[in-house]
Formats: structure tokens, sequence, C-alpha cells
């Protein structure tokens, strides 16, 4: 495989480089704009190869064609993705989670990439904050994009999930540096829920979806949800030996966070099918497109989903415990922090 990632120096990015390597891939580009994670990135993987470390913004897409050229696939991870710090600059925004996949999509049509793979949020359903929107535009763009990527043999689709457990600026992260100094762990909400994915499990989702991309539809895994609180139990005991720790209540984050997080719409559910794939085995959930006139005849395999289907973190049946939750934390390699 002939492989670029946008935002290839963010940590699903170099969890897919390490996996990428350790299965034979022919050629891995890592695009991103910070040279100094692509230094400590290159010093720490070795003279392997398969990479190549492009330097370059998704805001540029004469950059984008340079880096894609010879590519069969490109995974888009490259995103602003906090809520609190990116909600006072939706132009900024703009220019990274919208007009960048914009970008991105249209480089990879111009050079001849085969597949083109964009990671989306929960946030996008329903969207409460200026994070959430960018993300539903940008899922709208990699579903009608077929529209003219198709024809020219070019397939895009998407991936949504919430956050991945350990990732920067995710819950565990800021819950391990802070046990770690000792801090009270900051809770937003005593009742809040957030669906939980491993690092290992996002990165097999992201080379399923590619196998299985066939023009506009939106994966979704099938994932088991926790209480953030009970998150910072676990982390407290991982990290400092706590069974028990002192919580600083918080509130929530400036510029819309939400209670639970939703993986499906209500509106989603009746075309939503539930995929059981055998070789790897997996089950997950597949959004066709509501239109798809590139492929009108076009048929998901699948079964449907009851109609009263809800799949939020906060009715799943699916709950992880603190003793669920400490393995879970224990097992997540130090490159993940």
């Amino acid at each position: 495989m002939r492989i670029a990632i946008t935002g290839g120096t963010g940590s699903l990015g170099q969890a897919l480089v390490r996996r990428l390597l350790k299965d034979g891939a022919e050629r891995i580009v890592v695009f991103s704009r910070d040279e100094v994670k692509q230094a400590r990135m290159a010093e720490e993987l070795g003279d392997s190869p398969p990479m190549r470390w492009m330097l370059g913004d998704v805001r540029d897409r004469d950059r984008l064609e340079a880096a894609l050229w010879g590519c069969e696939v490109v995974i888009a991870a490259a995103a602003l993705k906090r809520v609190d710090a990116v909600s006072g600059h939706p132009d900024e925004l703009m220019k990274t989670n919208i007009l960048g996949i914009y970008n991105t999509i249209h480089a990879a049509i111009a050079v001849g990439v085969k597949k083109v793979l964009v990671i989306s949020s929960d946030k996008a359903v329903a969207p409460l904050n200026l994070y959430g929107a960018s993300k539903f535009f940008a899922e709208q763009m990699a579903v009608t994009a077929n529209r003219y990527a198709w024809p020219r043999g070019t397939y895009v689709g998407a991936v949504r999930w919430g956050n991945v457990l350990g990732s920067r600026g995710s819950a565990a992260h800021v819950f391990r540096r802070q046990a770690l100094l000792g801090q009270p762990l900051t809770i937003t909400d005593l009742d809040m829920t957030r669906f939980i994915i491993t690092m290992d499990e996002a990165v097999d989702f992201c080379l399923s979806a590619i196998a299985g991309l066939r023009g506009g539809e939106i994966f979704v895994p099938v994932l088991p949800a926790a209480r953030v609180f009970d998150l910072a139990l676990a982390a407290a005991e991982v990290w400092n030996g706590l069974t028990t720790s002192p919580a600083l209540m918080i509130g929530r984050r400036l510029g819309g966070e939400k209670l639970h997080e939703v993986l499906l719409s209500e509106d989603e559910v009746p075309r939503t099918l539930r995929q059981h794939l055998v070789d790897p085995p997996e089950i997950r959930y597949v959004i066709p497109p509501p239109l798809h006139d590139w492929n009108p005849a076009a048929i998901w395999a699948g079964t449907s989903l009851p109609p009263d289907f809800s799949y939020t973190s906060g009715t799943t049946d699916r709950r992880l415990s603190v003793a669920d939750l400490i393995p879970l934390l224990k097992a997540m390699p130090e490159e993940a922090w």
C-alpha cells in the first residue's frame, strides 16, 4: 500500500504509521506542518525506506498535490479539534477543518488517488459547537465529493467516533498529567459519559473502512461507553496508586460541550446498516449516502436497525466500570502519551 496521512504527526497519525510499517507498506507519506514533530518521529522510527516526510499545510492545495502524488490511499486526519480553543476562531477552523478537507479531496482526485478516508467526530452529529459544525461540513463534503470523484476512480468516505483513549488533549491524557503531578482531576459533570475507543481499535477501524470503502459511506464503530468520572478514578489508580482521587468540578468547557456523545442521529438510523465482517471479525455500522447518483445501482449489505434504535454514550448498555478501564489505560504504549 502507498498511503499518505495528513496530520500525520498527530496521535492517530503516529499510530497509523507504526502499524503500516509493521504491515509492510510500500510508501508512507507523513504530511504535517510541524517540523519538530516530524523530526522526533523520524528519530524514533529510524531510517525506514517507506517513509516520506512532507512539510506542508492542508490549506495549500498545490503542496498537497505534490505530497499525494503516487499514493493509492489518503487518510485525512489533519484538524483543529480542541472545542474550547477554537470556539472563538471560526475563520481558522474553517481554513483547516473545512477548506483543508476540500483541498485534500481535490488534490487526491487530481493526482489519481484511489481512496480518501476523512476522520470525523461524534460532534458532527447535531453539532453544538463550531468544531462539530466544521466536522459535519467535512462529512458532507466526503459524501457528495463522490459525484465528481467516483467517475474519475476516486472513492471518498468517512469514519466517525469520539475521542480516542490517550490521544493528545483527550480526557485520559489530561487525567494522566494531573495524576502524575498529584493535582486534583478536573471534572466537568459527574453524569457525563463518553464512548471509549483505544488507539489500536481506531487504527484497525481506519484500515477496515479503507478496505470496504465504495464511495459516500460514513463508517461508525460499535463501542462501549463510560462515565468520565469513572475514567478519572481509573487514571488516579493507574498513575498515582489512589483508589479515589479528589476531583475539581470546573463545569462544561466553553464553546459547547455535550453531556453524552451521539454517534448516530435519529434521522440517520432508518438508513443505517449493521454489518458483520468475517475477516477480520468486526461489527460496525455503515451510513450509506442518502443520494448516490454517482452510482445509482449501489446496494449496501447489512441489517437494518430497529426504528427506535439509539446510539448514545448515555443510553448504551455496554458500560465500562472503573475496573474495566484500568487495564485499558495500563495497556496504552508509552508513545501514545
